[in-house]
């Protein structure tokens, strides 16, 4: 894939002509030192024998990134630049260039490394953007990627190592990227930040404006939600490496990003720029030397998928983790698969691009369903360990459906209720299914036990509906029935955010309550004789939302600033007290 060049927006670069001044020397003064960068560049933890080498790949790079970026050189002579430096890869020339030369002589390797990254540094001289995801991934297939293969063939690493290694450059790339976002856009009028996502989001001039806070906030969430996604991939690697110097350098490497990527979540690019700081490396080390020590331990399927139940901070992780091994490696599969559709409601794409991803998880079942023939192996950690949960809880495939049928209401541009009927089929979807196959999964998979499973599934969620109504509200979704809301004399053709302001909302409030006590009330009498101990992750959720509630009750629904939280006090207290019993 070629990635489009957008001059109409981005081309900033002075017009081609004649030779600059300095047209006779091939290299400029280095912009920055390897001592410079966000991640370590042939750090002591790798062999020495190997440093020099590293040093001068880096030297390499940097002078042909410099070429790329400088604002003072025209397009084509950065492109004679560029093209001095690969032909000196063979024949001599530039000094980095022959350096890199005599390097590749005594290694072997190298030399398509280096070609590759002159396809980027060329897209760069020509001041191309990125206009999609697919176009980011792409420019730092030949940016990026190539350092990692670099490093990996010079410790005679495996290519099977290779697409964990691109997943790690890429999203050390792409994290670059987001921090020098308002440089690259006043500097150069480059951006690396998918222009689509930008444009559906307001504009890119509205994009760059340091008041623009909110309008950034989602599309940078959007990338960084695709990098947690690559770090789990890249968090494979070192448990793949025969050389623990390098399994070491990439642990270092693999926190460095996720302590980034945290930064950059919480902060704003445009306004300062968001950086990694002496204490993150020096606590970045302790993996590193960890692994040097013992190794790096590898990472399975089961392990992947655990590592992004706990990122994503389930209020539900206290419930699965009481399970037993199989129980747990199973719920983990299901809240995963929950969690990434889950994910694509709620971000910042458009209506039309949700409902095709959505689409996309429905024939993803399908290979799913097949097995692992069908699904060709499960190519993704998730896939495999869904496979294993459904044949060994008998999960049905109703019951993934049913909560993608959910997630496709969520997905829309803007979500309303029509009556209770609506209400009971929505909590149906996203959350009765989960308790169906939940209780498949604890050892119930009796039709009583999914009845009980449903009502509490309904409890639950008509709660998390009560506690949100202006957090929906301002997304665009209003959940309370609408029949109800005129009822009560609101129009309901206002713009949701109205509607929600409206005081009157909190006697529809109110009337919700009154529908969610009685099945609090009754959820003891519909769990089956016997199941006690086997419904503990269930009673712990129950009772802890149960208490939720009890808090939304006391705090009324008129005044709806404070939202109600447990404590890690009332948290623990849930917990012993169905534990213990």
């Amino acid at each position: 894939m070629t990635v489009p060049a957008d001059r109409a927006i981005v081309d900033s670069s002075p017009p081609a002509g004649a030779p600059s001044s300095r047209a006779d020397a091939v290299e400029l003064p280095a912009s920055k030192t390897s001592g410079q960068e966000n991640f370590p560049v042939g750090s002591w933890l790798l062999p020495k024998r190997h440093r020099p080498h590293i040093a001068t790949f880096y030297r390499f790079a940097r002078a042909a990134d410099d070429i790329g970026d400088d604002p003072a050189l025209p397009t084509a002579e950065k492109l004679a630049r560029l093209d001095a430096l690969e032909a000196g890869l063979l024949h001599g020339g530039p000094e980095a260039a022959d350096r890199m030369r005599a390097s590749i002589a005594a290694t072997g390797v190298g030399l398509v490394d280096c070609r590759d990254l002159l396809v980027a540094f060329r897209r760069d001289s020509e001041n191309r953007s990125c206009r999609t995801w697919d176009d980011l991934i792409d420019y730092c297939r030949y940016s990026a990627n190539p350092v990692g293969r670099y490093l990996l063939r010079l410790h005679g690493q495996a290519e099977s190592t290779f697409p964990a290694g691109d997943a790690l450059c890429t999203v050390l790339q792409i994290l670059n990227h987001l921090q020098d976002c308002g440089d690259d856009w006043r500097k150069l009028r480059r951006i690396y930040v998918p222009i689509d996502w930008i444009e559906a989001a307001g504009g890119v001039d509205r994009f760059f404006t340091p008041d623009q806070a909110a309008l950034r906030r989602p599309v940078l969430d959007r990338c960084l939600d695709l990098v947690d996604a690559m770090l789990d991939t890249a968090s494979t690697l070192p448990g793949q490496l025969t050389s623990r110097p390098l399994a070491a350098e990439v642990s270092v490497m693999l926190w460095l990003a996720r302590r980034l990527a945290g930064r950059l979540r919480q902060g704003d690019p445009i306004l300062a720029r968001v950086a990694l700081s002496k204490p993150d490396f020096a606590c970045a080390l302790r993996p590193g030397l960890s692994v040097m020590a013992f190794g790096a331990r590898p990472l399975d399927d089961a392990a992947l998928v655990r590592m992004a139940v706990f990122r994503a901070k389930s209020s539900f992780a206290s419930g699965m983790r009481i399970l037993p091994a199989d129980g747990r490696r199973a719920i983990y599969a299901v809240y995963g698969f929950c969690r990434q559709v889950d994910d694509i409601a709620d971000s910042s794409a458009s209506a039309a691009e949700k409902t095709a991803d959505l689409q996309a998880w429905r024939e993803r079942l399908d290979r799913i369903f097949a097995g692992p023939q069908g699904a060709n192996g499960g190519g993704d950690p998730l896939d495999r360990e869904l496979i294993w949960a459904i044949r060994r809880f008998g999960l049905p495939r109703a019951e993934f459906d049913g909560m993608l049928d959910g997630m496709t209401i969520d997905a829309a541009a803007e979500v309303r209720i029509a009556d209770r009927a609506g209400l009971a089929h929505y909590a149906r979807c996203v959350a009765g299914t989960v308790g169906v196959m939940a209780v498949k999964i604890f050892g119930c998979p009796d039709q009583a036990s999914e009845a009980f499973a449903v009502a509490q599934g309904e409890a639950l969620q008509l709660t998390n509906i009560l506690r949100d109504v202006d957090e929906d509200a301002g997304l665009g979704r209003l959940y309370l029935p609408e029949s109800w809301l005129r009822e009560a004399g609101i129009p309901t053709d206002a713009p949701i955010p109205a509607i929600a302001a409206d005081p009157r909302i909190a006697t529809v409030c109110a009337r919700l309550a009154a529908e969610i006590q009685p099945l609090y009330a009754a959820l003891p009498g519909l769990m089956p004789a016997g199941t006690e101990k086997r419904m503990k992750a269930a009673l712990i959720m129950q009772r802890s939302y149960r208490r939720i509630f009890e808090m939304l009750q006391a705090r009324g629904y008129a005044d709806r600033s404070v939202r109600p939280r447990l404590s890690k006090r009332e948290k623990i207290g849930i917990l012993l007290s169905v534990l213990l019993k």
